[in-house]
């Protein structure tokens, strides 16, 4: 069908009709448009949030200069959902946001003409900025500022003043700061500054209470350290427990407490030891001397001396002569030892452990049905073996069986959010539905419009000079109508000998 023919066609529609198509496609045509901007509608998602006023700053004027869409609630800036981690990446590629004040980038820069103070100010600046984002890395740390004094040197005075600091920290809510991790806050900075002393390093938190203790109170340092390690001890004790009965009982059926008693004193013990039954000789000395028989000699004088002459005897009895010496020293056996026992030593156990039941279902109601004596025997045995009990040294082992409320009562089931998962649906289902509702009846029916004959309008003298409609026929019976071909025929025919009148007749039929 040709252009023209429809709009011929469209003009011969009544006012009333023109007005009903014109409206239809106009809200066809914001149907349309609506459904496009709801569904192409921007996501936005958290690209930061609890920001300082600086770091937040900086980042909206990157946004800004980047021409990215932004909306700012509170302290939290929203962005597209799609260019969250895009921009992330961005902004920590020029090193936005800083992590709280400036830092050593304050140097990147030349600057001519900056005085003496100056530099020294953007120096302890740029201190207090790197040791801020260092700390803030703490994950029980939300928020921290360090503040610096470092006080001038001279040559006109004696006694040197050490530079001090002091820390703020907001931690995240429900968070706590050990001792040690205070400690170590504490040391970080005073080794980030020359000269500063752990001592001159405060650390309070946004409340004002004071976290860091004394350096010189060493004794509390080294009981708090001692705490620790006996809650060490004890969590050790109940997660090997805890793990081995769940294992037997099912998971959330066995409940699980430890207290040891630790020994920290250390000792030191040296012994010396005698054993009376053994001997040892420590050294020996004997000396023995003997002579028998009379002693020959001559004359006293020159001829008795002279070679060659045999020495005479002297008269008398014979001589005998005898020497004898011993010196023996003993000495006991004897051992020295050094003993040190270690630190920390367990000397006792208390184990405290919770057993659940069974459950039965009996007319719909969950049962308790208590573990056996045997069970219960075996699981005490078990645990006696596992923390190496020894009844000397004072160990205890109880272990009861009890029904646990929690098992006991039937959770609700999880809420579904159903308003969201509607709209999410309802995102992608209602441009399907006005789609298919604007094709059934908006298209189609203006297509099946536009398919039927053009009827033409005839002028007005040309309507007067037709001949006047003849009277209808008198109703034939029914047993004499023409069959359907007959009747197609005589239409068509005088179709063909009356268009005009015809044409009248099917334009009363469509104003009808």
């Amino acid at each position: 069908m040709a252009l023209a023919d429809i709009v011929e066609q469209i003009k011969a529609w009544p006012l009333k009709k023109k007005l009903s198509l014109v409206f239809v496609v106009l809200l066809s045509f914001a149907l349309m448009a609506g459904i496009m901007l709801w569904t192409e509608r921007v996501d936005y998602q958290v690209l930061y949030s609890n920001l300082s006023q600086e770091d937040a700053g900086q980042v909206i004027a990157k946004l800004k200069e980047m021409k990215v869409p932004y909306k700012v609630e509170g302290n939290v800036i929203y962005v597209p959902g799609n260019r969250v981690y895009e921009l992330r990446l961005e902004l920590a590629a020029q090193g936005i946001p800083t992590g709280g004040g400036v830092g050593f980038e304050i140097f990147d820069k030349t600057q001519i003409g900056v005085t003496e103070f100056v530099q020294r100010l953007n120096y302890v600046r740029a201190i207090q900025g790197e040791l801020t984002r260092t700390i803030r890395q703490l994950s029980e740390v939300d928020q921290a500022r360090v503040h610096i004094a470092i006080p001038e040197k001279t040559i006109f005075t004696e006694k040197e003043d050490k530079p001090t600091a002091s820390v703020v920290l907001k931690l995240k809510p429900g968070r706590v700061l050990s001792q040690g991790q205070i400690g170590g806050i504490v040391h970080l900075v005073s080794s980030s500054v020359e000269g500063m002393q752990p001592q001159n390093v405060t650390v309070i938190d946004n409340m004002g209470n004071l976290l860091s203790k004394p350096v010189d109170t060493t004794d509390e340092i080294v009981d708090s350290k001692k705490l620790e390690y006996q809650k060490a001890v004890d969590k050790d004790y109940e997660g090997r427990l805890q793990s081995m009965l769940e294992g037997i009982t099912g998971r959330g059926k066995a409940i699980v407490r430890v207290a040891t008693k630790i020994d920290f004193t250390r000792v030191e013990r040296t012994e010396e030891k005698f054993d009376p039954d053994t001997i040892a000789v420590r050294n020996e000395h004997r000396t023995q001397e003997k002579s028998v028989g009379a002693t020959q000699g001559g004359i006293p004088g020159v001829l008795s001396n002279q070679p060659g002459q045999q020495p005479a005897t002297t008269a008398g009895s014979p001589s005998t002569s005898q020497k004898q010496s011993e010196n023996i020293n003993y000495e006991v056996s004897r051992s020295v030892s050094k003993i040190i026992q270690p630190r920390g030593e367990v000397k006792s156990i208390s184990v405290a452990v919770l057993v659940d039941g069974t459950y039965k279902k009996e007319n719909g109601k969950k049962v308790y049905v208590p573990r056996t004596e045997d069970d219960m025997k075996k699981y005490k045995e078990i645990i006696m073996a596992a923390i190496g009990y020894n009844k000397e040294r004072g160990d205890q082992v109880i272990v009861e069986n009890v029904p646990f409320e929690v098992a006991i009562e039937e959770l609700p089931p999880e809420k579904i959010d159903f308003v969201r998962l509607t709209l999410s649906l309802l995102k992608y289902i209602i441009p399907l539905v006005v789609i298919v509702l604007l094709i059934l009846f908006v298209i189609k029916p203006i297509i099946e419009t536009l398919k039927s004959p053009v009827i033409k309008k005839v002028p007005e003298e040309d309507e007067a000079a037709m001949p006047v409609a003849a009277p209808a026929p008198a109703p034939v019976p029914i047993a004499e109508v023409a069959p359907e071909e007959v009747m197609k025929e005589e239409v068509t025919e005088m179709i063909k000998k009356e268009p005009r009148r015809a044409a009248m007749i099917l334009k009363e039929w469509l104003s009808e």
